[in-house]
């Protein structure tokens, strides 16, 4: 509706959160090869039965709209009928905007009752696991990228995020 009457550039990025309209910047060389890298991953790892949306909005509600890198939930459902509590996984890959992703955008998914949220810092090599229900643990203790990681609700999904790098690269920003 915005975008029709001029208000929003289409194909801009942008997040709905707490009805304010937040101007995501431009994502970065390491962030677009480990979104490519992740993605590709994730489709070949993934049962029929987990849908997976890359770079899509997740409507939790009317005035919360974030736009994660990831989301997964049951593939029996349809991505506009998604809300927090049916969400398996959010991931972020955060380069620039991790004080955003592990604040603001961290409260938004926990109030919404996003049961787990990752962020993926690519500067320090590691992930901030959030979990909903097990003692509060939002967040938990980061994760290397050299240690394995399994989501809480995807039974079978391990990953290494070291493993998805290319030789000649490495996740630096």
């Amino acid at each position: 509706m915005m975008m029709r009457a001029g208000l929003l550039l289409e194909g801009g990025k942008f997040e709905l959160m707490d009805g304010e309209i937040i101007e995501m910047p431009s994502e970065g060389g390491a962030h677009v090869e480990l979104k490519r890298a992740l993605n590709k991953h994730l489709i070949k790892a993934l049962p029929d039965e987990i849908a997976l949306v890359p770079d899509g909005t997740l409507r939790l509600d009317a005035h919360y709209w974030p736009d994660p890198d990831f989301y997964l939930y049951p593939a029996q459902l349809r991505a506009e009928d998604v809300r927090g509590i049916d969400v398996l996984l959010v991931v972020e890959i955060s380069d620039t905007t991790l004080k955003y992703d592990l604040g603001r955008k961290a409260a938004a998914y926990k109030k919404h009752e996003v049961r787990e949220y990752w962020v993926l810092d690519i500067n320090k090599r590691e992930t901030h696991v959030h979990l909903l229900g097990e003692s509060n643990a939002w967040p938990k203790p980061p994760v290397s990228f050299d240690q394995p990681l399994a989501p809480t609700l995807i039974g079978g999904l391990t990953l290494r995020i070291a493993d998805l790098e290319r030789p000649s690269t490495a996740w630096k920003a």
